[in-house]
Protein backbone atom coordinates (compact mmCIF):
# COMPACT_ATOMS: atom_id res chain seq x y z
CA UNK A 1 0.00 0.00 0.00
CA UNK A 2 1.45 3.28 -1.23
CA UNK A 3 1.42 6.41 1.12
CA UNK A 4 -0.10 9.53 0.02
CA UNK A 5 2.24 12.53 0.04
CA UNK A 6 0.34 14.13 3.19
CA UNK A 7 0.83 11.08 5.14
CA UNK A 8 4.95 10.64 3.67
CA UNK A 9 5.16 14.67 5.01
CA UNK A 10 3.86 13.88 8.31
CA UNK A 11 6.04 10.62 8.59
CA UNK A 12 8.96 12.46 7.85
CA UNK A 13 8.41 15.53 10.32
CA UNK A 14 7.90 12.77 13.00
CA UNK A 15 11.04 11.21 12.66
CA UNK A 16 12.79 14.36 12.33
CA UNK A 17 11.48 15.20 15.82
CA UNK A 18 12.07 11.78 17.15
CA UNK A 19 16.37 12.52 15.97
CA UNK A 20 15.87 15.79 17.24
CA UNK A 21 15.43 14.55 20.80
CA UNK A 22 17.96 12.51 20.63
CA UNK A 23 20.24 15.13 19.53
CA UNK A 24 20.28 14.63 15.82
CA UNK A 25 19.95 17.67 13.72
CA UNK A 26 17.90 16.84 10.17
CA UNK A 27 15.40 18.60 7.96
CA UNK A 28 11.58 16.86 7.34
CA UNK A 29 12.60 16.59 3.42
CA UNK A 30 15.63 14.60 4.01
CA UNK A 31 15.15 11.23 2.14
CA UNK A 32 17.18 9.70 4.78
CA UNK A 33 14.89 10.18 7.67
CA UNK A 34 12.30 7.03 6.90
CA UNK A 35 15.58 4.65 7.30
CA UNK A 36 17.01 6.50 10.53
CA UNK A 37 13.13 6.66 11.87
CA UNK A 38 12.61 1.98 10.91
CA UNK A 39 16.40 1.76 12.58
CA UNK A 40 15.57 3.63 15.53
CA UNK A 41 11.95 1.76 15.86
CA UNK A 42 14.19 -1.82 15.50
CA UNK A 43 16.40 -0.39 18.23
CA UNK A 44 13.94 -0.15 20.87
CA UNK A 45 12.36 -3.71 19.86
CA UNK A 46 16.07 -5.10 20.58
CA UNK A 47 16.24 -3.26 23.52
CA UNK A 48 12.66 -4.21 24.90
CA UNK A 49 13.78 -7.93 24.00
CA UNK A 50 16.90 -7.54 26.27
CA UNK A 51 15.51 -6.05 28.91
CA UNK A 52 12.74 -9.25 28.85
CA UNK A 53 15.99 -11.53 28.31
CA UNK A 54 18.26 -10.09 31.43
CA UNK A 55 14.52 -10.58 33.73
CA UNK A 56 14.57 -13.93 32.53
CA UNK A 57 18.13 -14.98 33.43
CA UNK A 58 18.32 -12.66 36.67
CA UNK A 59 14.98 -14.62 37.46
CA UNK A 60 16.35 -18.50 36.42
CA UNK A 61 19.77 -17.05 38.69
CA UNK A 62 17.26 -16.22 42.09
CA UNK A 63 15.83 -19.62 41.42
CA UNK A 64 19.29 -21.59 41.61
CA UNK A 65 20.66 -19.63 44.68
CA UNK A 66 24.08 -20.12 44.45
CA UNK A 67 26.39 -19.92 47.67
CA UNK A 68 28.54 -16.44 47.77
CA UNK A 69 31.39 -16.51 50.16
CA UNK A 70 33.11 -13.18 51.18
CA UNK A 71 36.21 -13.32 53.01
CA UNK A 72 36.93 -9.95 54.78
CA UNK A 73 39.87 -11.16 57.09
CA UNK A 74 43.10 -12.34 56.08
CA UNK A 75 43.58 -16.13 56.64
CA UNK A 76 39.59 -16.51 56.77
CA UNK A 77 39.84 -17.98 52.71
CA UNK A 78 42.32 -20.29 54.06
CA UNK A 79 40.61 -21.64 57.36
CA UNK A 80 38.02 -22.55 55.04
CA UNK A 81 39.73 -24.40 52.96
CA UNK A 82 41.10 -26.49 55.66
CA UNK A 83 37.50 -26.98 56.79
CA UNK A 84 36.82 -28.54 53.72
CA UNK A 85 39.69 -30.66 53.79
CA UNK A 86 39.02 -31.92 57.19
CA UNK A 87 36.01 -33.02 56.47
CA UNK A 88 36.84 -35.11 53.14
CA UNK A 89 39.38 -36.33 55.01
CA UNK A 90 36.80 -37.75 58.10
CA UNK A 91 34.63 -38.64 55.63
CA UNK A 92 37.54 -40.87 53.41
CA UNK A 93 38.67 -42.13 57.18
CA UNK A 94 35.07 -43.00 58.06
CA UNK A 95 34.70 -44.71 54.76
CA UNK A 96 38.04 -46.40 54.95
CA UNK A 97 36.98 -47.58 58.59
CA UNK A 98 33.65 -49.01 57.33
CA UNK A 99 35.44 -50.80 54.32
CA UNK A 100 37.96 -52.62 56.96
CA UNK A 101 35.37 -53.92 59.08
CA UNK A 102 32.88 -55.16 56.64
CA UNK A 103 36.53 -56.88 55.35
CA UNK A 104 37.08 -58.01 59.19
CA UNK A 105 33.72 -59.73 58.93
CA UNK A 106 33.66 -61.10 55.75
CA UNK A 107 37.10 -62.89 56.74
CA UNK A 108 35.85 -64.08 59.99
CA UNK A 109 32.43 -65.85 58.43
CA UNK A 110 34.71 -67.16 55.12
CA UNK A 111 36.94 -68.87 57.82
CA UNK A 112 34.14 -70.43 59.88
CA UNK A 113 32.81 -72.00 56.64
CA UNK A 114 36.21 -73.43 55.89
CA UNK A 115 35.99 -74.70 59.46
CA UNK A 116 32.76 -76.12 58.98
CA UNK A 117 33.87 -77.88 55.95
CA UNK A 118 36.62 -79.13 57.49
CA UNK A 119 34.83 -80.31 60.04
CA UNK A 120 32.19 -82.01 57.81
CA UNK A 121 35.06 -83.77 55.89
CA UNK A 122 36.90 -84.93 58.77
CA UNK A 123 34.50 -87.99 58.69
CA UNK A 124 35.83 -89.01 54.85
CA UNK A 125 39.37 -88.33 55.69
CA UNK A 126 39.13 -91.19 58.96
CA UNK A 127 38.16 -93.20 56.23
CA UNK A 128 40.82 -92.22 53.89
CA UNK A 129 43.54 -92.23 57.00
CA UNK A 130 42.71 -96.32 57.74
CA UNK A 131 43.35 -97.43 54.20
CA UNK A 132 46.96 -95.56 54.35
CA UNK A 133 50.12 -98.04 54.47
CA UNK A 134 53.87 -97.88 55.27
CA UNK A 135 56.34 -99.39 53.26
CA UNK A 136 59.61 -100.96 54.59
CA UNK A 137 61.35 -97.64 53.87
CA UNK A 138 59.52 -95.62 55.88
CA UNK A 139 57.11 -93.88 52.81
CA UNK A 140 53.21 -94.12 53.30
CA UNK A 141 51.23 -94.98 50.56
CA UNK A 142 47.11 -95.94 49.28
CA UNK A 143 46.62 -98.68 47.21
CA UNK A 144 43.71 -98.26 44.46
CA UNK A 145 42.35 -100.86 42.96
CA UNK A 146 39.99 -100.28 39.24
CA UNK A 147 36.65 -100.45 40.36
CA UNK A 148 34.35 -103.45 38.76
CA UNK A 149 30.77 -103.49 37.87
CA UNK A 150 29.18 -100.29 38.68
CA UNK A 151 28.72 -99.72 42.14
CA UNK A 152 32.27 -98.23 43.50
CA UNK A 153 33.84 -98.75 47.15
CA UNK A 154 34.40 -94.97 47.80
CA UNK A 155 38.51 -94.40 49.26
CA UNK A 156 39.83 -97.82 47.68
CA UNK A 157 38.66 -98.25 44.09
CA UNK A 158 39.23 -95.90 41.25
CA UNK A 159 37.32 -95.36 38.00
CA UNK A 160 39.47 -94.65 34.84
CA UNK A 161 37.87 -91.62 32.93
CA UNK A 162 40.33 -91.59 29.99
CA UNK A 163 43.57 -92.37 29.32
CA UNK A 164 44.82 -89.39 31.13
CA UNK A 165 42.48 -89.09 33.94
CA UNK A 166 41.48 -91.34 37.40
CA UNK A 167 39.01 -90.63 39.37
CA UNK A 168 39.01 -91.85 43.12
CA UNK A 169 35.44 -91.40 44.69
CA UNK A 170 35.52 -90.08 48.61
CA UNK A 171 31.64 -90.37 49.56
CA UNK A 172 28.34 -88.44 49.30
CA UNK A 173 27.46 -85.60 50.40
CA UNK A 174 25.21 -85.97 53.60
CA UNK A 175 22.11 -84.70 53.50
Amino acid sequence: MAMTSQEQIELRSYCAFLLKEYGFQFSPSDPVIPALYIIHREMQLNIQNNCALAEQVQDAASRISPQVFHFNVEGEAWRFQMGITLRWVLGGILILLLCVMANWFWSNTRDVRNARTIIESSGNMEELLKAVKKEKSGSYFIDFTLAKGDSVQHFKEFVKVDSKTVRVYLGKESQ
